[in-house]
């Protein structure tokens, strides 16, 4: 993680020329050192592209109360921002202004695929949110065998009750490279006494994840293999597309294995299951992209109903599945 004396004060063009700097002396280097250098240059673009961000927004836009409705910088936004502003905007229900205040106080870091975020049974981290990439909450059993019980995509908070308990209760690991931003609790408790719009939007994300922990339960329980694969991947979707009208295939982060270990089936029998959904022509899963053929007999087939998800989300969802 960069030292914050490589980052203070720095206008956005330092940042930009810090983080070309390095990427140029990658090209000559290799391993350890090559790997450390372009991370530090990732993560000097996304803070430039943050402040970028927090320095085009209109001063009136930032100073809106917490009352009114939140909105995004009209200015471009860079990719690995673009999830996490959707997500304060759309389901935390942020002003401009509590979505700055909070950034303001975050720290980047990058994370390798398959690292450990976070270690089950540890002492609470402080607040980490996932910017880009996706991650997994694992609980490990006696026999050293571990269940995938949560998955996060970007914009999600990965730790938001863990944080208030003050203990790890799973472990998180990462599906693919990922961008985190963590907010230590010595800043973020203040805050959260000064903005009480950021506190309710916590409260909200977990009981959203709450929420979505009993959908899991009931198909996991209930449902035939096909129906529990098909409600998986319509949650899936609807959490990836959300905010993006019109698009209908997306990055899948999940192989087989993973999608059986989640589903309590072999990559056998997923591997079935997807090749019957494929030849109804509901889904396609290729190279890595998951492409939702038919959302409406999707959902037909998994039972599924988005209202769960968030009240935004189940509208547009809706409004897809019908147009």
């Amino acid at each position: 993680m960069l030292h914050r004396l490589t980052i203070q004060g720095r206008t956005v063009g330092e940042l930009q020329q810090l983080a070309s700097e390095r990427r140029a002396m990658a090209v000559s280097k290799e391993g350890h050192l090559r790997t450390l250098l372009l991370n530090e240059a990732s993560l000097l673009e996304f803070y430039a592209e943050l402040r970028a961000w927090m320095e085009l927004t209109p001063a009136s836009s930032a100073q809106r109360g917490a009352q009114m409705a939140p909105t995004i910088a009209a200015q471009p936004i860079a990719p690995n921002l673009t999830p996490l502003l959707t997500t304060f905007a759309l389901r935390m229900v942020l002003s401009v202004a509590d979505q700055q205040a909070l950034l303001s106080i975050a720290q980047a870091r990058n994370f390798a695929k398959g690292e450990l975020i976070v270690e089950e049974g540890s002492e609470s981290a402080p607040l980490l949110l996932l910017c880009s990439g996706a991650a997994r909450a694992t609980r490990t059993l006696e026999d050293g065998s571990q269940q995938i019980v949560s998955i996060f995509l970007p914009g999600d908070p990965l730790n938001p009750g863990d944080f208030v308990l003050g203990r790890c209760g799973n472990s998180i690991s990462t599906f693919s490279p990922a961008l985190v931003l963590s907010i230590a609790g010595a800043e973020l408790y203040p805050l959260l006494e000064q903005r009480p719009t950021i506190m309710r939007a916590l409260w909200r994300e977990t009981s959203w994840k709450a929420a979505i922990q009993r959908e899991w339960l009931i198909w996991l329980g209930r449902k035939p293999a096909e129906a529990r694969l098909a409600h998986l991947l319509c949650e899936i979707a609807c959490r990836s597309l959300a905010g993006r009208s019109g698009s209908e295939d997306f990055e899948f982060p999940l192989t087989q294995r993973e999608l059986g270990d989640i589903l309590g089936l072999s990559t056998v029998h997923v591997n079935r299951v997807l090749q019957q959904l494929r030849n109804r022509r509901l889904v396609d899963l290729s190279r890595g992209r998951l492409t939702i053929v038919d959302r409406e007999g999707l959902y037909e087939a998994a039972e599924f109903d988005p209202e769960y998800l968030d009240p935004v989300q189940a509208l547009d969802s809706s409004d897809g599945a019908r147009s």
